[in-house]
């Protein structure tokens, strides 16, 4: 699948210092570009009440906020579990 990343999850990806949790956003890109279908993703949940929003869980603290729209994924929030769900979708 082909994806895209927004300008937001790049700020949201600066901000963290952990170089354990950025190689970790790294692997879920790999991973995300190498399926054929976005159920292939580990981790993922749909957002209730939210069609096409999906959350990946990479880490016991981190989510990566994603929209599916075709073959397209759009990589559009990364952040703690604390202030994930505040900012996404």
């Amino acid at each position: 699948m082909k994806i895209e990343i927004s300008k937001r999850f790049v700020k949201d990806a600066q901000k963290i210092t952990d170089k354990r949790v950025l190689a970790k956003i790294k692997q879920v890109l790999v991973e995300a570009q190498q399926v054929d279908s976005l159920v292939a993703l580990n981790d993922l949940e749909e957002m209730s009440g939210y069609p096409d929003f999906y959350r990946v869980k990479f880490d016991y603290r981190y989510r990566i906020g994603i929209y599916c729209e075709g073959d397209i994924i759009k990589f559009l929030r990364v952040g703690s579990r604390e202030s994930f769900y505040k900012k996404f979708p």
